[in-house]
Order: C-alpha cells, then sequence, then structure tokens
C-alpha cells in the first residue's frame, strides 16, 4: 500500500514538472518571439539612421559646394 501511495506521488510530481517545463518553454519561446521582433525592429531602425545619415552628409557637402563656388 505504501508503494502504491509512493509511487502515485511521484507520478503526480512528474505530471506536474513535466507540465510546468511546458508552460515555461512557452513562455520562452514567446520571448525568444518577442526578442527577434525587437531586433528586426532595431535593425530596420538602424538602417533608417544610417540613410539619414548619408542624405544629410550629402546635403552638407552640396551645400559646402554651392557655398563655395
Amino acid at each position: 500500500m505504501k508503494t502504491t501511495k509512493y509511487r502515485r506521488r511521484c507520478f503526480d510530481q512528474i505530471e506536474g514538472i513535466v507540465t510546468e517545463n511546458k508552460a515555461l518553454t512557452e513562455e520562452v519561446d514567446r520571448f525568444r518571439l518577442e526578442a527577434e521582433k525587437v531586433a528586426m525592429e532595431r535593425a530596420a531602425q538602424e538602417e533608417r539612421m544610417v540613410d539619414l545619415s548619408r542624405r544629410l552628409a550629402d546635403k552638407d557637402t552640396e551645400h559646402r559646394s554651392k557655398t563655395s563656388d
């Protein structure tokens, strides 16, 4: 009888751990997707900033060449 109760308790604990592990895995996957999304947004923003910097430098160069004339 004690063995049956012990086995049942162990099985319940394992079942609880497996359920918790699945929930944690889902949360990690959600965080991973969120982090990938943020990384993509940052990369796009960085690309826009580089483009704006390049355009500003071009305008500055153009302005300097016009004022030199």
